[in-house]
């Protein structure tokens, strides 16, 4: 009996046991759930213990374990489920006062409590990591970021002065080339750190500056109200400023200005409760005096092991150590360049590809010459080291690249220039002259990068611009004062500049003066101007530009001005080959028939304008090579396609015709366009398209005059639900004969409806091989980017008030097609997000990886809260990571890890 009782206890326990687990489920719903939501509250505390263990070990160079990020992940998904099965339970509740009829119901929701309470259970008694295994000690990240107090005497003694109280006015001083616009920009970049206590850093560039001119720079620069008389912006910059804590950066200062009128808080009056300061550098020293100055940092030039250093860096010691006789000829050279740093980054520049003693002792030899000239001459210490620098120009390889360095001149002093209409201009002077515009571009392009390793040019803050030194600025014009006549950036307060040509002046430049009103004077002489530079003014339509003066003229830019209607005037300027007019006004009109008198035409540029051509006029621009009206309402104004194709089959017929910027309303004018004309595109603008869906097919795709030309599209200002790119199957093509193998640029702007960007049997990487900027700007429906893995060579990222947004880039198995890994690195090197208030995340950075990235900018994202890093893994080449100080307050890393190991990188936006 005993024996069948054992039986019968076995079977009971087996089967009826769990029979019972589940009969009492539907009566213990309740209770499951709580202890399921007090299980999940122990779990989030002990959450929150990990993590502040890991913010902690981050501060001291530590990192999260493998198993920690693991267990972090589980309890993060217990807790939403968890959440989840409670506000199920409470919502039956309440539909039931409490009493919930529906049993099958209450069931599954007990059910699954219970589980996930096992679950619970054990993360938070027996899975959760031990102490030790919490972090780790993380080898040093990829660079150590030095502090320039570290590198500069100079440096420490300014931001010396500048936290002590007693200094309100500091003055910085020394010749030009010494190095005191790079020492403002380290003082400007270490008092921009977050832990500095400063709420205001000012930065401005002053030559040629007056007060009205720096008050108006302050306004902008604090984002204030620009209205109102100067008396009014004097009360609004020192109502901002009087009760913060402040420093005014002022660089390369020529002149007095006087700190009240412009607004600025008295910084000479140290007992008050804040810190407001103001930092000036000036190859003046007069002028401190003027200024009040109460603490002058003297930059001095570098002397014996210091610029020898120097110039060992630039030089390389492997070039100096190549040649046995090198190293004493260098050494006499570095005796000869004074100790001016500017002088000596670029002779040992030009010097480092050069390995035969010879081309040493000849460098010595001009050097001596020119030092000898100077004493002869007794030039002043500013036409001294004017002969030192010309060194390295007159080293340049040919006559072209040095023509292509005294153009850039032109320009503004400290004015980032863009390389693509830089390359334009020489395009236009015939310093480049190539059968098809890609190769005149790239031609260009190396051009650059010669200027820039010679020292003579310096990249800008992006790496589409350029800028050069004052200094060797303030040289290419010694080089041509006779010939060129150059008031770029000399601003008026009249409204009204006066040219005096010269006898002999060549090259003309007074852009971005603020002029409405250019008149000339001039000697009379046979030798007449040849360049007309009058851009980025606010010039009207009663330009005149005097036959007797400007007859010769091949250059004419008056491109950003305000001119209504076309100057009828220019079409007399016969030998004109080069004609900017871009984004003047808003409506040209019908040009003038007159204009096809200019027959050396070669670029007409009307970028931004609502032009239409007269019948006839283009086919007599017989030398005609660029023609760009994107961004325009171009030929046919109101949609006018028998116009459109007339003035497109006058282009056709120019023998020497490179490139073509247009814009056109839809696809029917695409596919019009592939049928009836064969125009290289470069440019191409798509609006105005209605309907729901803007598609590319392969029809456009793989039509010759886009696919071997294309640069860029701009798809803007349409209704449209979708944008697809689309196999045409009908056509016979195949995926590899889709591509825009020349497309970089692809922007999509006010595309107010837009949701998606779908790909139908393409693949991205093979449409777009090259692209590398890729745009989305008010898009506000628009739910996903994450193609943009797909891209594989995409440098720049730019969403700008995409409110739809929730998580930047995220994989699925669409997005992902083609690729077969288990993690992608997109090869990006900037991303700037702006205004998009929706979005949450950028990316897991367990799947998505940004190793090549250099730049990143985020401002007004308010929900966008980590960065796309683990603490551990950061984009190994992170230059920069832009953001207000609020915004970065309040990140972290996407592993929760404290963003206080980045903190290096960080520079506030305002």
């Amino acid at each position: 009996m005993d024996f069948l009782g054992t039986i019968f206890s076995c079977v009971l326990n087996t089967v009826a046991n769990p029979i019972m687990k589940h009969v009492k489920y539907p009566f213990t719903a309740g209770g499951n759930t709580k202890d399921l939501d007090s299980a999940a509250a122990d779990l989030r505390a002990q959450k929150n213990d990990v993590k502040e263990k890991i913010r902690d070990a981050a501060r001291e160079n530590g990192v999260a374990t493998h198993e920690a990020l693991h267990w972090l992940s589980q309890v993060e998904n217990l807790e939403q489920e968890a959440e989840g099965i409670k506000q199920k339970y409470q919502q039956l509740c309440r539909c039931f006062c409490n009493i919930c009829p529906n049993v099958w119901s209450v069931y599954k929701i007990s059910k699954m409590a219970a589980n996930k309470l096992v679950e619970a259970n054990s993360l938070r008694d027996e899975r959760k990591p031990s102490p030790d295994q919490i972090t780790r000690v993380q080898q040093p990240l990829h660079r150590v970021m030095p502090t320039p107090s570290s590198e500069s005497p100079y440096l420490k003694s300014a931001i010396r002065y500048v936290r002590e109280d007693e200094h309100g006015i500091i003055g910085i001083c020394g010749m030009g080339g010494v190095g005191k616009t790079h020492l403002m920009k380290e003082i400007n970049e270490q008092l921009n750190q977050p832990s500095a206590e400063f709420e205001v850093v000012v930065f401005l560039k002053c030559k040629q500056c007056t007060n009205e001119t720096i008050q108006n720079e302050i306004i902008d620069w604090l984002g204030l109200d620009k209205n109102g008389s100067m008396e009014q912006k004097q009360s609004t910059i020192c109502n901002f400023l009087i009760n913060r804590n402040f420093v005014l950066l002022l660089d390369d200062l020529w002149s007095y200005i006087d700190l009240s009128i412009i607004g600025i808080p008295d910084p000479k009056n140290t007992a008050g409760m804040h810190k407001q300061k103001v930092v000036l550098a000036t190859r003046l020293r007069g002028l401190c005096g003027q200024m009040e100055v109460q603490k002058t940092i003297e930059v001095n030039l570098l002397e014996g092991e210091d610029a020898w250093s120097l110039f060992e860096k630039m030089a390389t010691t492997e070039t100096i150590n190549s040649h046995p006789l090198i190293k004493n000829s260098a050494v006499q050279i570095v005796n000869e360049l004074c100790g001016l740093p500017l002088a000596i980054i670029a002779v040992g520049k030009t010097m480092r590809p050069k390995r035969q003693h010879g081309e040493w002792e000849h460098a010595l030899a001009q050097l001596q010459k020119a030092r000898l000239n100077d004493v002869e001459s007794q030039n002043t210490d500013e036409q001294l080291v004017f002969s030192i620098l010309k060194f390295s120009y007159d080293s340049l390889r040919n006559g072209t690249l040095k023509d292509c360095f005294l153009h850039c001149s032109l320009w503004p002093e400290g004015f980032e220039i863009p390389k693509d209409k830089l390359i334009e201009l020489w395009m236009g002077l015939g310093l480049i002259d190539e059968p098809d515009i890609q190769t005149a571009y790239n031609v260009g392009f190396s051009y650059i990068g010669e200027l820039k390793a010679a020292s003579l040019l310096e990249g800008g803050d992006d790496e589409n611009f350029i800028k050069m030194h004052d200094v060797m600025r303030d040289m290419a014009l010694w080089i041509t004062k006779d010939k060129w006549i150059v008031q770029a950036g000399a601003t008026t307060n009249t409204g009204s500049v006066t040219m005096s040509v010269s006898h002999g002046a060549e090259k003309l430049s007074a852009m971005k003066t603020g002029a409405t009103k250019f008149s000339f004077s001039s000697q009379h002489s046979s030798i007449k101007p040849t360049s007309l530079m009058l851009n980025h003014n606010h010039l009207n339509s009663s330009i005149t530009l005097p036959l007797e003066l400007f007859s010769l003229l091949t250059i004419l830019d008056l491109s950003y001005n305000n001119l209504g209607e076309f100057p009828v005037d220019i079409c007399k300027l016969v030998h004109l080959q080069f004609l900017n007019l871009s984004h003047n006004g808003i409506n040209f009109g019908l040009l003038p028939a007159q204009l096809g008198n200019l027959t050396e035409l070669k670029y007409l540029l009307l970028r931004g304008l609502s032009c239409v051509f007269p019948k006839g006029v283009l086919v007599k621009l017989k030398a005609l090579r660029v023609l760009d009206c994107s961004h325009s309402s171009f030929i046919y104004g109101n949609h006018n396609n028998e116009m459109l194709f007339s003035t497109l089959g006058e282009i056709q017929s120019l023998t020497f015709f490179q490139a073509l910027g247009i814009s056109l309303w839809d696809m029917q004018d695409i596919a019009d366009f592939c049928e009836k004309v064969s125009v290289p595109v470069r440019w191409l603008d798509v609006s105005g398209h209605k309907g729901s869906c803007l598609t590319f097919s392969t029809r456009f795709l793989g039509g010759s005059q886009f696919s071997n030309f294309l640069f860029s599209i701009d798809v803007k200002e349409t209704e449209v639900k979708d944008v697809k790119f689309e196999l045409d199957q009908s056509t016979g093509q195949n995926q590899s004969s889709c591509h825009l193998h020349r497309l970089e640029y692809l922007h999509f702007r006010k595309m107010w409806r837009m949701e998606n960007v779908i790909w139908k049997n393409l693949n991205p990487k093979d449409v777009f091989p090259r692209l590398l900027v890729l745009e989305f700007e008010i898009c506000p429906m628009l739910s996903s980017i994450s193609w943009v893995v797909n891209l594989p060579c995409i440098q720049e990222l730019r969403v700008i008030q995409c409110n739809n947004l929730k998580q930047l880039i995220c994989i699925d198995e669409q997005n992902t097609r083609g690729i077969n890994v288990s993690r992608y690195d997109v090869p990006l090197k900037k991303m700037h997000l702006g205004q998009n208030y929706g979005l949450q995340s950028i990316s897991d950075p367990m799947v998505i990886t940004f190793g090549a990235l250099e730049i990143l900018e985020v401002y007004d994202c308010d929900a966008l809260k980590k960065l796309p890093f683990n603490t551990g893994d950061p984009p190994k080449k992170l230059k920069k990571i832009r953001g207000p100080e609020k915004w970065w307050t309040e990140v972290e890393m996407e592993d929760g890890s404290h963003r206080s190991l980045l903190r290096p990188f960080f520079e506030k936006l305002w």
